[in-house]
C-alpha cells in the first residue's frame, strides 16, 4: 500500500491524489497508476478541471491507468489502491481479471455507487479488503511531513519563464499566466 501512496504523489489532479499498484501473485509490481490526464494531454493542475456533478472528469483514475499499463498481466493479481475504486473502475478491475483489491480509504465517487462497490466485487468473485494498520498510519503521517517540507522549499524557489517573468515554484505551471510563455529551464 505504501507504493500506492508514493504513486499518488505523481497525480496531476489536485482535487484528490490517488495511487494504485498491481502486484503479481509472486509479489512483483506489474504496474503502477495515478490519477491524471490522458497521455499527451494537459493536466488539471495546468489548465483547470472539467467538473461534472462536483467531480473532475478530465482525469483517468489511478486504477484505470494501472490496468492499462499492466494489460493481460493484471489477470490473477492484487490491486492496491489508496481509495476504494469507483463503480466504473470496479467494472474494469473485474474485466481485467484482478482477483483481489486492497484499499485504504473510503471515497464517495460520482454516481453515488461507492457504497455498492464491495458488494459488486463480492458478486464477481473478487476479494475486497480495507487495509487499516498502524504501520500504514505511521507511513502516511511521515509522508505528510515530507510533503509539507517539500512545499515549504517550493515556496522559496523561483521559476523563470522565457518571457522574463518569474514566480514561486509552488505557483508555477508550464506556462506564464501573463504571457503564455513556457518555462525557461524545465
Amino acid at each position: 500500500m505504501q507504493h500506492a501512496y508514493l504513486a499518488a504523489r505523481r497525480a496531476s489532479c489536485d482535487r484528490k491524489h490517488v495511487g494504485a499498484v498491481i502486484v503479481t501473485p509472486d509479489h512483483r509490481v506489474a504496474a503502477t497508476g495515478y490519477n491524471g490526464s490522458p497521455a499527451g494531454m494537459d493536466d488539471c493542475d495546468e489548465v483547470g478541471h472539467e467538473i461534472s456533478a462536483n467531480h473532475c472528469i478530465r482525469t483517468l483514475h489511478a486504477e484505470s491507468n494501472a490496468i492499462d499499463y499492466a494489460g493481460r498481466t493484471a489477470m490473477g493479481c492484487t490491486l492496491y489502491v489508496t481509495v476504494i475504486p469507483c463503480y466504473d473502475c470496479a467494472k474494469r478491475i473485474v474485466n481485467a481479471g484482478v482477483h483481489r483489491v486492497v484499499y485504504d480509504e473510503f471515497y464517495a465517487s460520482r454516481y453515488g455507487k461507492s457504497d455498492q462497490v464491495v458488494q459488486f466485487f463480492t458478486e464477481a468473485g473478487v476479494e475486497c479488503i480495507q487495509l487499516d494498520t498502524p504501520g500504514l498510519t505511521l507511513f502516511k503521517q511521515k509522508l505528510a511531513e515530507v510533503e509539507k517540507i517539500e512545499n515549504e522549499v517550493l515556496a522559496t524557489v523561483l521559476v523563470e519563464f522565457s518571457c522574463g517573468c518569474s514566480v514561486k515554484a509552488s505557483d508555477a505551471g508550464k506556462l506564464c499566466l501573463t504571457h503564455d510563455a513556457p518555462r525557461a529551464h524545465e
